[in-house]
């Protein structure tokens, strides 16, 4: 078992803030346990898996597979000890505007973006230990006070993560499961292919900041909703 340094998982690292946050939990000098879906490695996670072949596991996910999600926890669970940070950063966009809605739409994005991070922390919970940092990626857009973009066609997307929120606070509160901290933190707009080329944000200036942000938790903070920067947003 790997157990001299520390060491993250990150859902969603072939691309966008995954990737970015794994290139730079490498460069701290971390294990790091990034997943990617059957099939779907990015040239720039191999590149990753070639300079940081010690320190960096690959293992196949699919956080809409529940069987995919034992089959990743047992792999993770022979090999790791603990688990000092999960980051829950897989997910989906699925857009549609008010009067093309479907059932489709809300279903896949809530799968994705809610039901897939709460079957893989319930996975991998046995890993946690005391102050154990658990992040689950959101989004300003799941802020009921602030109601963001309501006239966009981000209404699936928006309520998905909502309940992601909610399952954090839930958490946060939970007997079994208070002792590690739980945080949704909202990346913000970010210069990905889901953010699009105008977002003012880097990958790499956000991987910066949340990682600063995850490493100033405390469990005072469990069930919290952050920005980036560690600065708290309405419910």
């Amino acid at each position: 078992m790997l157990n001299s340094k520390q060491s993250v998982v990150i859902t969603g690292a072939n691309r966008g803030i995954g990737l970015g946050l794994c290139s730079l939990y490498l460069h701290y000098g971390w294990q790091v346990i990034a997943t990617h879906r059957q099939g779907a490695i990015s040239d720039a996670l191999q590149e990753l898996n070639k300079q940081y072949s010690s320190d960096l596991t690959l293992v196949e996910l699919d956080v809409c597979d529940e069987q995919s999600i034992q089959h990743f926890a047992a792999k993770v669970c022979e090999e790791w000890s603990h688990i000092s940070v999960l980051i829950n950063n897989a997910g989906v966009s699925i857009d549609s505007k008010f009067g093309e809605w479907n059932q489709a739409t809300f279903l896949n994005n809530f799968n994705a973006n809610m039901v897939g991070p709460a079957l893989v922390i319930q996975a991998l919970s046995g890993l946690f230990e005391h102050n154990t940092k658990v992040i689950q990626i959101s989004t300003g857009l799941a802020s009921l006070q602030e109601n963001i973009g309501a006239d966009e066609p981000f209404d699936a997307y928006a309520v998905s993560k909502i309940s992601l929120n909610l399952l954090t606070k839930r958490l946060a509160n939970k007997a079994q499961t208070k002792s590690a901290i739980y945080c949704a933190i909202s990346p913000g707009w970010v210069n990905t292919d889901m953010g699009g080329p105008e977002a003012p944000t880097s990958v790499a200036e956000v991987a910066q900041q949340i990682s600063l942000t995850i490493e100033s938790l405390t469990l005072e903070q469990s069930g919290s909703f952050l920005d980036s920067t560690g600065a708290t947003i309405p419910w």
